[in-house]
């Protein structure tokens, strides 16, 4: 099979006709098992075009984009019962990698998009900001019952890329990545009698 090499994004808008042993194609520039052999007159049957879009969205899903770290106030893994707890995590810059298809150097961003705050008690919420520390309270929950839960949190990545020094581009899918649980220690607090 034949691959075609296209410097605009892997549409091949700008072909030459030609007439190879009486069949008709268009000349391109042509790698076969990678290997650059130049401008070939392909007949149409036999080529096969690299849609570099699509490669490119499936690189963006197949790279390990980094989890969030999650931050809770109070710290120390214990919050109180009927208390507003904080939730935030400091990672919210783009993510780039550099990557090669087809040849051809191609930048992936991976944007932040939405974080989804899992709470542990079978509640979660979503929001386009990362929260903050106190006293900034975006992103707060409030146990009803003590005992023990599993906080978490998942981050959605929008994309972008560009190929080589061109335009960025957006990726049209996003994806999500699953953050480790981290265990929290719902008590209550007792009022203590002290003597003085």
């Amino acid at each position: 099979m034949v691959s075609i090499q296209c410097g605009n994004g892997g549409i091949c808008t700008e072909h030459v006709e030609c007439n190879e042993a009486g069949e008709e194609g268009f000349v391109h520039d042509v790698y076969m098992d990678g290997t650059d052999v130049g401008d070939v007159c392909v007949p149409a049957s036999e080529v096969q075009q690299v849609d570099l879009a699509k490669l490119v969205i499936r690189e963006f899903k197949r790279i390990a984009w980094p989890a969030s770290e999650l931050v809770v106030q109070p710290p120390e893994g214990k919050t109180l019962v009927n208390f507003e707890t904080n939730f935030y995590t400091l990672d919210s810059e783009p993510v780039t990698k550099e990557i090669t298809i087809a040849k051809q150097k191609v930048t992936l961003r991976a944007l932040r998009s939405a974080y989804t705050f899992h709470f542990g008690d079978g509640t979660s919420t979503q929001s386009s900001s990362p929260g903050r520390p106190h006293p900034h309270l975006d992103v707060t929950h409030s146990y009803q019952q003590v005992g023990e839960v599993a906080v978490s949190l998942d981050v959605t990545y929008a994309g972008e890329y560009r190929i080589g020094d061109g335009e960025w581009t957006a990726i049209p899918d996003t994806l999500t990545v699953t953050g480790a649980a981290q265990n929290l220690e719902v008590v209550e607090a007792l009022p203590q009698l002290v003597l003085r």
